[in-house]
């Protein structure tokens, strides 16, 4: 069998792969589909969103404590490392909430008792009152801030600035000042590619 051959098997092989571990997304309303797709899926991840999203719909869960327990019974099932279950229990409860926008203040009241990474994604679409969604979100971007691309900085400044002054948060300019020294650390490396975070951060400290 020549390389072109076994190429383009590895290319079928990957593809195949590829078109079982599907997920038909946070926002479906067919239990069938996600059952559906947990049957044929090959990555752990994706088999455990799956499971959850067909078993928070089949039994008609109303609550985010019905859905804790989901996840909590189906991540026991699927992941056998400690580490890796603890994460991805965290992770989807707040994935569900974040991507669906069902029980948010519930997964933020949650994640201020279990901080994790995807805390600044909720973050960013806390309700909360200006004060209260500035505060969780900048504990949670100090706390997590190497995780996350330059279009994650840019909506987390953004919303930082807008909260900071329209809860007339005295310390806003002190916290912001305390990133610098951070933005500069992340961006020595590729000054390009965190340019237009650099840029909004001395914008929005020109302001203050």
């Amino acid at each position: 069998m020549n390389k072109w051959t076994l190429s383009a098997l590895s290319l079928a092989a990957a593809f195949s792969i590829q078109a079982a571990d599907t997920f038909p997304g946070w926002g479906g309303k067919d239990a069938a589909a996600f059952q559906k797709a947990a049957a044929s899926s090959t990555g752990l991840n994706t088999k455990a969103n799956n499971l959850v999203m067909y078993r928070f719909l089949n039994e008609k869960v109303k609550t985010f404590d019905g859905l804790c327990k989901i996840v909590d019974e189906v991540c026991d099932e699927l992941y056998e490392k400690p580490v890796q279950n603890a994460e991805r229990k965290l992770t989807i409860k707040k994935m569900f909430a974040f991507c669906r926008g069902q029980f948010v203040a519930e997964a933020i009241a949650f994640a201020e008792k279990n901080p994790s990474w995807y805390d600044v994604y909720l973050g960013n679409i806390n309700k909360a009152d200006n004060t209260k969604r500035y505060n969780f979100l900048l504990t949670a971007y100090k706390r997590y801030f190497y995780n996350f691309q330059p279009d994650m900085h840019l909506k987390t400044l953004n919303n930082l600035a807008a909260w900071g002054k329209a809860g007339k948060v005295a310390s806003l300019k002190g916290d912001l000042a305390k990133l610098k020294a951070h933005y500069d650390r992340i961006s020595s490396k590729d000054k390009a590619k965190w340019s237009a975070v650099l840029q909004k951060y001395d914008e929005i400290m020109k302001t203050l």
